[in-house]
């Protein structure tokens, strides 16, 4: 979604738009989780890691047909999402590194180019989302981006008290209210 909106730009046909948990830039995010030997982060790239190749097995015949020089070998012993990255996706569309593939799926590059409120939710103890790799400068340069931080969340988690309840969707809605209520009103007294 945002590197849509930061694409378009001036010519986003939407109002406003939201980022849950964004990874801004997925090399560096990628990179990251590869490299932890034992932490939260590892988790979720061995997860990540085992979706991908079974998404690959499943659809491994229709995938093969494409005309691609994929080595299934290789693709099936990636012990990283880089790896996988590297060996399947970045041949699958065409890029020539996985590196290349990564920057160009990042939105950091465009958010300077987004012209509509879009409100950025991201959580200080997200172990995927960093926030180091936060472009807070970007965010300071930018009027119509709205980061929101908070201590606690993980990885679009943001579990309320009473688990499996989630809270996310109230400032979500709340934030979505106000852009209708702002965007409404003058299209309200033109269509009357």
């Amino acid at each position: 979604m945002t590197k849509y909106v930061g694409e378009e730009g001036e010519n986003c046909p939407l109002v406003a738009a939201i980022s849950v948990g964004n990874p801004y830039d997925m090399y560096k995010v990628i990179k990251h989780l590869d490299s932890q030997s034992f932490s939260l982060s590892r988790i979720y790239d061995i997860a990540i890691l085992n979706f991908l190749k079974t998404a690959f097995k499943k659809d491994q015949k229709l995938i093969l047909s494409a005309p691609a020089d994929f080595d299934v070998r290789k693709i099936s012993k990636s012990s990283t999402i880089f790896e996988f990255t590297e060996e399947m996706t970045r041949k699958a569309f065409q890029y020539k590194s996985a590196k290349d593939l990564l920057d160009d799926s990042s939105c950091d590059r465009v958010l300077e180019n987004i012209r509509i409120p879009m409100l950025f939710l991201n959580s200080l103890d997200d172990p995927i989302c960093l926030q180091p790799l936060i472009p807070y400068d970007k965010f300071m340069n930018n009027p119509y981006l709205i980061l929101a931080l908070t201590n606690h969340g993980g990885h679009i988690g943001y579990m309320g008290k009473i688990w499996p309840s989630s809270w996310i969707e109230h400032p979500v809605s709340q934030f979505f209210r106000s852009m209708i209520a702002h965007y409404a009103t003058p299209y309200m007294k033109q269509s009357s």
